[in-house]
């Protein structure tokens, strides 16, 4: 009777846990999510630095990409992509410029001659920095799910950039996040998964 009385006591005291647990991830309907709540809550402040690693797709190729590398958000207006694995190469974007440091030659390109790029990077440092307007600027959004586990999707409004670039999926919870997936056109994308350093170490 003893374990019984526990194991019932025990039982109540993990389904009010429960309650708690589904009340904080409400669905959006009893607190709407809000894209500057949630940018606020991700936002990291320059400079900052942050492991990734990455697949890319191409029906062209039996199997993805993996690369694995790190993420810098120097200062607004500046982003560095570092590949580190399976090969070494850099992208430094400093305002309208992005610098391509590849097997030691380094060359400088515009910004402006490849608007899929800056539209995809800067989406990027929009989020990193918690910029809405800027976002705004640039894409078509929808933001769906929780606080606890949402998801944004971005769509280029320019008609010129998306022929190339289709869409972003941004993933994240109320603190950190987690993912983005690019879908180029032509059946490719890339997946890549933000990671962050465990709370113990």
């Amino acid at each position: 009777m003893i374990l019984n009385y526990r194991t019932q006591h025990g039982t109540v005291a993990l389904s009010r846990l429960l309650v708690i647990f589904l009340l904080l991830c409400a669905p959006a309907y009893a607190a709407p999510l809000d894209l500057k709540t949630v940018f606020e809550n991700v936002a990291v402040t320059a400079p900052a630095r942050v492991a990734f690693r990455e697949e890319r797709h191409n029906p062209m190729l039996k199997e993805p990409i993996v690369l694995t590398g790190y993420l810098e958000y120097l200062k607004p207006g500046h982003l560095r992509k570092v590949i580190e694995t399976p090969f070494e190469e850099s992208f430094l974007i400093a305002d309208d410029q992005i610098e391509i440091d590849r097997d030691g030659k380094v060359r400088n390109l515009s910004l402006s001659k490849s608007k899929p790029i800056r539209a995809m990077l800067g989406g990027i440092e929009a989020i990193l920095a918690g910029q809405t307007d800027k976002l705004d600027e640039m894409f078509n959004y929808e933001l769906t799910g929780t606080s606890c586990s949402w998801s944004l999707r971005l769509e280029p409004r320019s008609r010129k950039i998306s022929s190339h670039l289709t869409s972003m999926l941004v993933k994240g919870d109320e603190e950190i996040l987690s993912s983005i997936r690019v879908e180029m056109k032509k059946g490719e994308w890339s997946l890549m998964d933000i990671l962050h350093p465990k709370a113990d170490q």
